[in-house]
């Protein structure tokens, strides 16, 4: 019993979306708090080099708000969804992989997910502006056109915010 208590405990803190929650008790239906824009860094990269993006989520309610922010790097603050241009699914990173919960079990620490982030007030009309390597995140193994997405729950409907679609191209090196 011991044993799963700790396991729903660490499932539930393992994932920082789930731990939006912990900002304030969302409401089924409210209307959403939140804006994404997602903007590329550059138009074109080079095949092994960083793809970058410049990610605004914008407070668009009429009172401050409280956000989940994660510790760490801005790859941790977003769900990001990478499909090439037949629609398939890049491959993961190891780091996506961990982050995603592959992770063995044995080796995650309690106090590690407790501290793993922290309530941000978001001031009405006020934006967090971070950028975004998603190369850490999926292999851009082929050159080629990228879609990329990003989204969090919203803090006060509990729905999820997409941002809006964002195309890179990966060019071959030279």
């Amino acid at each position: 019993m011991k044993f799963a208590t700790e396991a729903a405990l660490v499932t539930t803190l393992a994932a920082g979306q789930i731990c939006a929650a912990q900002c304030s008790q969302p409401t089924p239906g409210a209307r959403q708090a939140v804006s994404i824009e997602a903007h590329r860094v550059q138009r074109k990269v080079k095949l092994g080099s960083s793809v970058l993006l410049k990610v605004r989520m914008t407070n668009v309610s009429r009172h401050d708000i409280s956000v989940w922010m994660e510790n760490g790097s801005s790859e941790n603050q977003y769900e990001v969804d990478v499909r090439g241009q037949k629609g398939k699914l890049s491959a993961d990173t190891e780091y996506r992989e961990t982050r995603n919960g592959h992770v063995h079990l044995e080796v995650l620490r309690l106090q590690d997910l407790i501290d793993s982030g922290s309530c941000v007030t978001l001031g009405r009309g006020k934006s967090i502006v971070q950028q975004v390597d998603v190369g850490k995140l999926y292999l851009f193994d082929t050159s080629g056109k990228y879609f990329i997405r990003v989204r969090r729950p919203d803090p006060e409907s509990a729905g999820m915010v997409k941002s809006n679609l964002v195309s890179v191209t990966i060019t071959a090196s030279e």
